[in-house]
C-alpha cells in the first residue's frame, strides 16, 4: 500500500461550502480524477452508490469512502483534510474532517481492493497514529507521516 501513496494526493484544506457529504463527495471525485485521468462523474457515482449503502465515517472524524470503479485506469489512494468538519454520518455521529479515499478498477481483482481497505482501517485505530496525523501542519506532513505508517 505503501507504493499508492503519493504526495500530489494529498489534499489540504479543502474547503466544503455547505458542510454536507454530497458536494464533499463530488470535491473529492474531482480532485481524484484530476489527479487520475478519470472521470470525476464516475468516481461520484460510485461513492455515492457505496454511501447509500451504509455511511463510510469511520469515527472519531475520519471517513473512508471507497468503490470499485469500471474503466478506472489505476488504483487511487488520496487523503483530503477538510477546513472545516463535514456532516458525513459516521458511525459515531461525529463530523468529518480526515478523509482516506481508496478506489480500485473494477478490472483488477476485487480481492486486491478489501484488504487494502482492511489495512488502513487498521492503521486508524491505532491511536498514536490518528493523533500523529492530526497533528499534522500541512500536506507535506500528511505525506510524511502516511508513508511512515505504511511502511511499518
Amino acid at each position: 500500500m505503501v507504493s499508492l501513496v503519493r504526495e500530489e494526493i494529498i489534499f489540504d484544506n479543502i474547503e466544503v461550502e455547505s458542510g454536507e457529504k454530497k458536494e464533499a463527495l463530488q470535491i473529492i471525485s474531482r480532485l481524484c480524477a484530476k489527479q487520475n485521468g478519470d472521470s470525476a462523474g464516475k468516481l461520484m457515482e460510485s461513492f455515492w452508490k457505496r454511501e447509500l449503502m451504509d455511511s463510510t465515517g469511520f469515527g472519531g472524524g475520519i471517513a473512508i469512502p471507497h468503490a470499485i470503479v469500471e474503466g478506472l485506469m489505476s488504483p487511487i489512494f488520496a487523503i483530503v483534510r477538510f477546513a472545516c468538519p463535514v456532516e458525513w454520518g459516521a458511525i459515531d455521529g461525529e463530523p468529518v474532517d480526515l478523509v482516506m479515499v481508496a478506489v480500485t478498477p473494477e478490472s483488477m481483482e476485487e480481492s486486491r481492493h478489501l484488504p487494502m481497505i482492511a489495512a488502513l482501517a487498521r492503521k486508524l485505530m491505532n491511536g498514536e497514529f490518528v493523533y500523529r496525523l492530526r497533528k499534522c501542519k500541512n500536506k507535506n506532513q500528511l505525506y510524511a507521516c502516511m508513508l511512515e505508517e505504511m511502511g511499518r
